[in-house]
């Protein structure tokens, strides 16, 4: 028995998979998972002034937030009450009317090491990167945010072993504490370490950042109830840990979402997401994860050298991503525009996909990209209600990886990269919808087959002539258009689609068999034969991938039994679109060829 798919996946291999993406090593991470520093795809965003454990502190500074006093170095504590303690030179801890201020006008780098509770605000002003070391901390704001970080120097926030900690900020501001989040940082921020870390947004965000946000280990929860549980103007990344998101804010136009940057043009290059490993579950009103910046809407420039660089690069780990709001587009009482798009993952500019175990419900496009969408590896499924699948405004290309997508009907789909190339070259893919772009031949050396749909429930096998499995499934809605390649799929041969079967061996991913598995039973529903990389024998295909546009209904390798129309020729006049291959044996002005059905028309 033949193997269904190129890669295997088994049980096994998902829980492995799984234990070691949350294990918290963030120190293998950086060392195993680092590969290059190059902006784009494929990048991992390494870069070695983020690893807190090659800084040498000179000072270290004790902080009891619940007595209220500090030391320095092991020294004598003093309290602080509501004045302002020198610790040394260029070191002062204040009482202040809003909480503690934490002042270092020096060089050195210095350690804070936090623990207790404190009803109030934390300010930090520092020269100098510094860590916050936080080991059993609740801080409670009562007219801000819970911490706020007010220089542009990077800040390393170390959650210490087993410790359980909390910030939460209010829903109102004073004038000095004005700040966007629950954790607000005007610098880089880098969360490592192997606690847990609570965040609570009441105001606007849970976790933001006008540089950075780079999380390395560590259990994070980050809740919000009016915007977004992190925001960032420049980037994030996540190497490794567990990050749990949940966003409710359901303010009209301003639903709350997962992570986004914003991007800036005021860094070049930057403005990206990038995701190593680890664990991260969203569940969110508006997007789940965008690099949002968008050259129609937010340049403020003609010149394109100062734009951000709003990729999304995925390279391993387990994502669960769920949105949960209504998209929409419509106007507010004074005329502007306002909308809702609950997108899973969006990249405005390159969307790629190396690794990882992902899965994504939403209402709207589960991916969707400016300028391309790439799936290099992992495990995907991808649920729409509403919309496409996986959406593309530029083109769309698998190299490998496993694909389950599922759009909405008509005239949405599994697969939408508008009129722009549509490549399959590897990778086991599976997709529902109400129609689908067409994969463009000459970019494909995969064979693909496009067919009709079947009832919700319907155990569907695909076996060749000797009787092998060559695909098996589950399909999981009522879709008139199913799209599905896989290696074991080969040129020149005839294949028969059973229904009704009983599948066994193997593993199941969604209702896709992996691994080597047996069909048993079922009844024949169709033949076909792969002439030619592409094999349509139902479904309905919208803006041919690769400039062949239009709509088509039953093009492609025809089903059995069915013949053209006697003399149907093309519509006088046509001409084959730029881009366009033709069927073999087929010249412009020639009726049909034996085996062949006429070339699309346009519309």
């Amino acid at each position: 028995m033949r193997k269904l798919l190129c890669l295997i996946l088994s049980v096994v291999f998902i829980a492995n998979s799984f234990a070691q993406s949350v294990s918290g090593s963030g120190a293998a991470i950086d060392t195993a998972v680092y590969a290059n520093s190059v902006a784009g795809p494929g990048a991992t965003g390494y870069d070695a002034a983020d690893l807190v454990e090659s800084i040498v502190f000179d000072h270290v500074v004790d902080l009891d937030l619940s007595a209220g006093t500090a030391q320095i170095d092991g020294g004598t504590a003093v309290s602080i009450g509501n004045q302002s303690v020198a610790l040394m030179e260029g070191i002062t801890v204040a009482g202040m009317p809003y909480g503690l201020a934490i002042t270092s006008k020096t060089i050195s780098a210095v350690r804070y090491r936090l623990a207790g509770t404190m009803a109030g605000t934390l300010t930090v002003t520092s020269d100098s990167r510094c860590e916050l070391y936080l080991d059993g901390v609740t801080i409670n704001a009562s007219e801000g945010p819970a911490v706020n970080l007010l220089s542009k120097a990077k800040t390393f926030i170390v959650l210490a072993g087993g410790s359980v900690n909390t910030l939460t900020d209010t829903s109102n501001r004073i004038k000095e504490l004005d700040e966007k989040a629950a954790l607000s940082g005007k610098g880089g921020i880098i969360v490592s370490g192997t606690g847990t870390l609570s965040v609570e947004g009441n105001y606007k965000h849970g976790i933001y950042s006008k540089d950075y946000v780079r999380i390395r280990g560590g259990t994070i929860k980050v809740a919000v109830s009016a915007r977004d549980a992190i925001r960032t103007d420049q980037g994030f990344i996540f190497d490794d840990g567990e990050l749990t998101i949940t966003g409710t804010g359901s303010a009209i136009d301003e639903e709350s979402k997962g992570i986004k940057v914003d991007g800036t043009e005021k860094a070049p290059g930057k403005g990206m997401i990038v995701i190593n490993g680890g664990k991260i579950t969203i569940r969110t009103m508006g997007k789940g994860i965008t690099a949002a910046w968008d050259i129609d809407e937010d340049a403020s420039t003609p010149d394109t050298a100062d734009d951000p660089n709003p990729d999304v690069i995925i390279n391993n780990g387990v994502i669960v991503v769920t949105t949960t709001g209504t998209p929409y587009e419509t106007t507010n009482a004074d005329g502007a525009a306002v909308s809702c798009s609950p997108e899973g993952i969006e990249a405005k500019s390159d969307l790629v996909i190396n690794n990882g175990y992902i899965i994504i419900n939403t209402a709207d496009d589960c991916l969707n990209s400016g300028n391309s969408i790439v799936i290099n590896g992992g495990y995907i499924y991808a649920k729409s209600t509403a919309n496409d699948s996986i959406d593309s405004n530029g083109t769309l290309s698998f190299t490998g990886g496993v694909v389950m997508a599922i759009g909405s009907d008509m005239p949405e789909g599994a697969f939408d990269c508008d009129m722009n190339s549509f490549a399959i070259t590897g990778g086991t893919i599976l997709g529902f919808g109400g129609t689908t772009s067409g994969p463009t031949a000459s970019a494909s050396t995969q064979n693909i087959l496009i067919s009709g749909g079947f009832a919700k429930g319907t155990i569907i096998a695909i076996k060749d002539g000797e009787g092998a499995v060559v695909f098996a499934f589950t399909v999981p809605a009522s879709s008139p258009t199913i799209l599905l390649s896989t290696p074991n799929l080969e040129r020149g041969k005839e294949y028969t689609i059973y229904t009704g079967v009983s599948i066994s061996g193997g593993a199941d991913f969604n209702g896709l068999a992996l691994g080597e598995s047996a069909a048993e039973g079922g009844t024949e529903a169709g033949r076909f034969s792969t002439a030619a990389v592409v094999t349509q024998t139902g479904g309905t295909i919208f803006s041919m991938g690769g400039g062949q546009g239009g709509m088509r209904g039953d093009f492609g390798t025809r089903p059995e039994g069915m013949t053209p129309p006697e003399g149907m020729a093309p519509p006088e006049g046509w001409t084959p679109p730029e881009g366009w291959t033709p069927p073999e044996g087929w010249t412009p002005g020639q009726g049909p060829v034996e085996g062949l059905p006429p070339p699309p028309p346009t519309l």
